[in-house]
């Protein structure tokens, strides 16, 4: 596991963690020592698969609870 924490809340809580945004916007050779002293590897590509929103509720008889379930955060947040 790469920040030491589980998936939380049913994965509603995995990316946010500040191993992965540390690393995704650290500046190398401006912010190595800080990164270091945390622990924070830097990470240079970034791939995500994006939630289906946009189909999701576009779909006749799409629940509330299905939007909400489509809803990404953390993809999003890592682009």
């Amino acid at each position: 596991d790469y920040t030491g924490f589980p998936e939380m809340m049913d994965g509603r809580v995995k990316t946010l963690h500040p191993k992965v945004h540390g690393g995704i916007l650290g500046r190398r050779g401006q912010d190595d020592g800080i990164m270091q002293q945390h622990g924070i590897a830097p990470i240079d590509m970034v791939v995500v698969n994006l939630y289906p929103f946009a189909q999701t509720v576009a779909r006749e008889g799409c629940s509330l609870e299905d939007a909400v379930e489509n809803i990404d955060i953390g993809g999003p947040t890592m682009v």
